[in-house]
């Protein structure tokens, strides 16, 4: 490994501070009450290593390895940042809350041109989904969807609710820590609501 030189190391200071003040402001969109990231990272691993001509070891301030871009990275921290955050009460009802008991505002059919917006968790063993859309009057709509089985019989069944903008908040939250969308999605779904409910 290189020895760094002290400006190398306020290089990746730098970058690291950086990356921490964007993870920070799409977090605090949502969650105004962090103020800091969870960044398993030190410094030194803001360094990577490659071969060059004329056939020598260069290093160079980088993103950490394994991460396939900075906004890759980026999400990375926000999501391990709120899960981190998450007390184990809002932690234990997001695992084991499908979404039917808590909401009561469900519709007896499905909304008129709903479309999907994103998909929050995904359970392959009960096969089970439940995603995000939005509604043809503008109304952010819960989708509970699952197959199951009685006996030789398969079917379907799907519900859905109208949620509210602390509900709409708190499911693209869910979707933001289980990867199923973007720091930039989720800024850009949530930018609209208003964070006083």
């Amino acid at each position: 490994m290189s020895e760094y030189s002290e400006q190398d190391l306020r290089y990746a200071a730098e970058l690291r501070e950086t990356i921490h003040r964007e993870a920070l402001e799409i977090i605090q969109k949502t969650r105004p009450d962090i103020r800091e990231v969870t960044d398993d990272h030190p410094v030194e691993d803001y360094f990577q290593q490659y071969w060059d001509y004329p056939g020598k070891w260069y290093t160079i301030v980088a993103i950490p390895y394994g991460y396939k871009n900075r906004k890759a990275f980026v999400d990375a921290i926000v999501r391990n940042t709120l899960a981190a955050n998450t007390s184990a009460k809002e932690k234990n009802g997001l695992e084991r809350e499908p979404g039917r008991r808590r909401l009561s505002n469900q519709l007896s059919r499905k909304p008129t041109g709903y479309r999907e917006l994103f998909t929050v968790e995904t359970d392959q063993k009960k096969r089970s989904i439940r995603a995000v859309g939005v509604d043809s009057e503008g109304r952010h709509i819960l989708e509970h969807y699952e197959e199951y089985s009685i006996g030789s019989a398969i079917g379907s069944a799907g519900a859905y609710y109208v949620l509210t903008d602390q509900e709409f908040r708190r499911y693209a939250r869910m979707a933001l820590v289980n990867g199923h969308i973007s720091s930039e999605d989720h800024a850009r779904f949530t930018s609209a609501i208003s964070s006083d409910n």
